[in-house]
C-alpha cells in the first residue's frame, strides 16, 4: 500500500507545525510509486521555508497547510492531489505562505471551497483546479460558495486552469445564493495567463458568478486571460468587482458580466453586458474560441483559432502579469508575442503561434 503510506509521507511533511524557524530550509521529496513502506514517517518534521517535491502518482489527500512552504509536484497531469469525492482537498491557514506548482486538485466536495480554500497567501502556478463540488440543501440563509476555490486570503493564480467546478444550492425557502462555480473571492485575487472555463453556479435566479464572483470586500485584476464556457444558470462569468485587461470573456449562455467589472484595455466580450470601454476593446465579438483541450503545455486551453480577432489585438507595450511584469510566454509556455507578430501579443490567455 505505497499509496496509503506516501500519503502519510506527505501529511507528515506539510502538517506538522514547528515553533521554531528552521536555519536553512529543506528539500523533502515524495514519491508515490516506488517509496518504501517499511518507512513509518515519524521523523519527518516539514519547517517553514522548506520545499516538498512529489513524484507523479495520485495522491488521496486533505491537505491543511500551516506553515509556510513550496509544494512542487510532477505537472498537472501527472501529479494529482484527490479529495476522493468528501471535504476540502487543500486549505491554506492564516499564517501560511503556499506555492503550489505542477499539480491537478480535483475531486473535492464540501459546503464551501472544495478544491482550495486560502486564508493566508497562496501563489497557484502551472496547476489545474477541476471536477471539485459545492452543493448546499438549506432551508434559510445558508450561501453556498466557491465550488473550485474560496479566497478570503491573498491568491495568485499562473498559467493555469480552473474548469468543470460546480456551485449549487437546493431546497431553499429564504434568500439562498450559490456563489462562485470556479472562484468565489473575498480577498485579494490576481489572475494572469491563466484559463476559466466549464465551470457552474446554479440554479436560475440563485447562482451567480460561474466563472468567478468576487464578493464587496474582494478585489479581482485579471491579465492575459480566458474565461469561456462558464455557465450552468448562474448569472454572469463575472460576477462582482474585476479589473481586467488584455483578456477575453466569452460563450455564456447568459450575461458575461455583472457587477462592477471594468476594463484597462484590450479585452473582448462576445455580449454587451461587460460594457468595455477603454482602447482596444471590443464588444459583441466573437474570439473565435477552440475547445478546452491540451494544446501543449501542462495545462488545458481555448485556441485562438485562425481569423480570431483576439490575435495581436493585446496591449501593443506588451502583456503584464498583473503585478506590471512583463510576460514573455503564454499560459502554455510559448513565446509571448509570437516573434512573427508585429501588433502586440493575443488577448487571453493563449498566444497563436505563427504556421
Amino acid at each position: 500500500m505505497k499509496d496509503r503510506l506516501l500519503t502519510s509521507f506527505l501529511f507528515a511533511a506539510v502538517l506538522v507545525a514547528l515553533t521554531s524557524t528552521a536555519i536553512a530550509s529543506t528539500t523533502w521529496y515524495v514519491n508515490g510509486i516506488t517509496g518504501s513502506d517499511s518507512n513509518t514517517c515519524t521523523s519527518v518534521l516539514a519547517a517553514s521555508g522548506d520545499s516538498i517535491r512529489v513524484a507523479a502518482a495520485t495522491y488521496k489527500e486533505h491537505l491543511t497547510i500551516s506553515i509556510s512552504l513550496k509544494i512542487l509536484g510532477s505537472g498537472a497531469k501527472t501529479t494529482i492531489l484527490d479529495g476522493g469525492g468528501a471535504g476540502t482537498v487543500v486549505t491554506i491557514s492564516t499564517a501560511a505562505h503556499v506555492t503550489l506548482s505542477g499539480v491537478t486538485i480535483t475531486n473535492g466536495n464540501w459546503l464551501f471551497g472544495a478544491g482550495i480554500t486560502n486564508k493566508g497567501v497562496l501563489m497557484l502556478l502551472r496547476s489545474a483546479v477541476s471536477g471539485n463540488r459545492v452543493h448546499f440543501t438549506c432551508t434559510l440563509n445558508c450561501p453556498a460558495r466557491g465550488g473550485g476555490i474560496l479566497n478570503v486570503g491573498i491568491l495568485t493564480i499562473g498559467n493555469s486552469t480552473v474548469s468543470g467546478n460546480h456551485v449549487s444550492i437546493s431546497g431553499c425557502l429564504l434568500s439562498c445564493s450559490a456563489y462562485g462555480g470556479g472562484i468565489y473571492n473575498a480577498g485579494t485575487l490576481v489572475l494572469y495567463n491563466s484559463t476559466i472555463s466549464g465551470n457552474t453556479a446554479s440554479p436560475y435566479g440563485q447562482g451567480n458568478g460561474s466563472g468567478i464572483y468576487t464578493a464587496s470586500l474582494g478585489t479581482a485584476v485579471i491579465r492575459n486571460s480566458t474565461l469561456s464556457g462558464n455557465g450552468g444558470s448562474g448569472a454572469a462569468t463575472i460576477y462582482g468587482t474585476a479589473a481586467l485587461q488584455n483578456s477575453i470573456v466569452a460563450k455564456y449562455n447568459g450575461a458575461n458580466c455583472a457587477g462592477a467589472v471594468t476594463s484597462n484595455g484590450y479585452n473582448l466580450s462576445s455580449d454587451a453586458t461587460c460594457k468595455f470601454t477603454n482602447t482596444g476593446d471590443l464588444n459583441n465579438t466573437d474570439p473565435m474560441l477552440g475547445l478546452l483541450q491540451y494544446n501543449g503545455g501542462p495545462t488545458q486551453t481555448n485556441a485562438l483559432l485562425s481569423g480570431s480577432p483576439a490575435v495581436d489585438a493585446g496591449n501593443p507595450n506588451g502583456c503584464t502579469d498583473g503585478l506590471g511584469h512583463l510576460l514573455k510566454t503564454d499560459q502554455r509556455g510559448k513565446p509571448r508575442p509570437d516573434a512573427e507578430d508585429t501588433g502586440g501579443c493575443d488577448m487571453g490567455a493563449y498566444e497563436r503561434q505563427s504556421d
